[in-house]
């Protein structure tokens, strides 16, 4: 049976879930991060909320009304900061006392890790924006990517936002090559212990920059 195109819109908060799902399906390196991370939906407040309530230029691909891929970021360096210092803990204290994570113990080495590790990032001024993109692997090789990609850099050429960047590993071969087609340029490189207890040796970390004007 032939596969169903997906379908691209626009993301809001109310895709937090599905679109957390997506990110934790594919958070260890592009494969399911549950067996060091349980709790999907603190990886969904976490990594997904600040950019679908505080961030610009979100979309989705959805297949038979199921969200496959998406796109979420921000336009401005402050966006998301400002939002973690005004919402975060009452976002997460909420979710606690309404038993939200209820693995919450399991999940804490990684953020411990996450939290120590060292991260390059590129001038704000010049490259403002920020973007992280993900897939399924069902969506995967249909273009989900370069639609989601196109419809981001698009939106953000027409907010007149200057430059864009992301951060990946050199293992990410299929995304980096993604990244390569729509003209992204590796703005720093430097080696991570972050994923050692996973994938059992460090990771090469890269800050990729692209300019919009």
């Amino acid at each position: 049976m032939a596969q169903t195109t997906p379908l691209l819109r626009a993301a809001t908060a109310a895709d937090l879930e599905a679109v957390g799902h997506v990110a934790h399906q594919t958070a260890l390196l592009g494969a399911p991060i549950g067996r060091f991370f349980p709790d999907e939906a603190l990886w969904a407040d976490l990594f997904v909320r600040p950019y679908l309530e505080a961030g610009c230029c979100n979309f989705v691909a959805e297949s038979e009304g199921r969200v496959v891929a998406y796109v979420i970021g921000s336009c401005a360096p402050e966006a998301v900061p400002r939002w973690a210092r005004r919402r975060l803990v009452q976002v997460l204290l909420g979710a606690l006392l309404r038993g939200r994570y209820p693995r919450l113990l399991r999940d804490l080495p990684y953020l411990w890790r996450a939290w120590r590790q060292p991260v390059k990032r590129a001038p704000a001024g010049r490259f403002p924006a920020e973007l992280h993109i993900g897939a399924l692997p069902e969506a995967r090789g249909l273009g989900v990517g370069s639609a989601l990609m196109e419809r981001f850099l698009g939106c953000l050429r027409e907010r007149g936002v200057p430059g864009v960047q992301l951060a990946t590993t050199a293992r990410n071969a299929a995304a980096l090559r993604l990244y390569e087609r729509f003209g992204f340029r590796v703005y720093a490189r430097w080696p991570s212990e972050l994923w050692t207890p996973y994938v059992g040796a460090p990771v090469e970390h890269l800050r990729l920059v692209k300019e919009l004007d």
